[in-house]
């Protein structure tokens, strides 16, 4: 009963990534897409999680999803950085 939930919302959230992507595409921004792609990535997360429920290996799934989210953490830290310009250059 529980792995049914597990499957549906998971179908769900497949669907819902799906949508977003498209939705990335479309939209012409560059910011817009900067978080775009950050919220693309907690659903990845999401979803690593949640296949972990269904096919119930939870602990190995888990630490997949937290490398993935260290490493979309550090990348957005230095896309960032990148996009804002140099810190601290007041322009003289």
């Amino acid at each position: 009963m529980m792995t049914d939930f597990f499957v549906c919302y998971l179908v769900a959230m497949i669907l819902l990534t799906l949508v977003m992507l498209a939705r990335l595409f479309i939209n012409a921004g560059l910011y817009n897409r900067f978080i775009g792609i950050l919220v693309m990535c907690t659903n990845v997360i999401l979803i690593l999680v949640l296949i972990g429920f269904v096919d119930e290996r939870r602990d190995m799934y888990v630490d997949i999803a937290i490398s993935y989210a260290v490493l979309g953490f550090i990348t957005s830290v230095i896309v960032a950085k990148i996009l804002g310009g140099k810190g601290g250059d007041d322009g003289r």
